[in-house]
């Protein structure tokens, strides 16, 4: 069976250079490992979720209802998991390498709720994708914290 790392940050903050360092140095060990990212545009699961970003169910995302915007994010995943990276996490010694996943969707939609409110979506969330749709939990969470503009020298 395999093992998730995943790298979490702010926009910009340089998940993707770290994600893809840490497969290289992964790769260059001898090891098997996988890069994943989150969302997964090219796929046509992805379809609500740029339409999310792109403002279609409302313009201030800090409006926009936390569990159909979390339910078009898992659905995103469970369709990669299935259709691209599943078979080999259940078959291989392999490691992934996730832009992005599960916590990122609990970060940003849950700063959206207070109190129980907020609680109550996390312990959803976390039931909706973990055990409902069955995607594997991470090993292993890294958040990348970057100074803003800090990135940019």
């Amino acid at each position: 069976m395999g093992k998730i790392i995943v790298i979490e940050g702010t926009d910009s903050s340089g998940k993707e250079t770290q994600s893809k360092l840490l497969l290289e140095q992964f790769l260059s060990q001898g090891r098997k490992a996988r890069k994943l990212s989150f969302p997964n545009y090219s796929s046509p699961a992805c379809e609500p979720v740029k339409m999310y970003l792109a403002g279609e169910f409302g313009l201030d995302a800090e409006k926009v209802n936390p569990y159909p915007v979390s339910a078009m994010y898992a659905i995103d995943r469970y369709a990669s998991y299935q259709k691209d990276w599943g078979y080999d996490y259940q078959q291989e010694d392999m490691l992934f390498i996730a832009d992005r996943y599960v916590p990122s969707n609990m970060i940003h939609q849950a700063s959206k709720l207070q109190g129980e409110e907020k609680e109550h979506y996390l312990s959803w969330l976390e039931t909706l994708e973990y055990e409902q749709f069955q995607i594997p939990r991470p090993d292993f969470v890294i958040f990348w914290i970057c100074r803003p503009n800090r990135h940019k020298n």
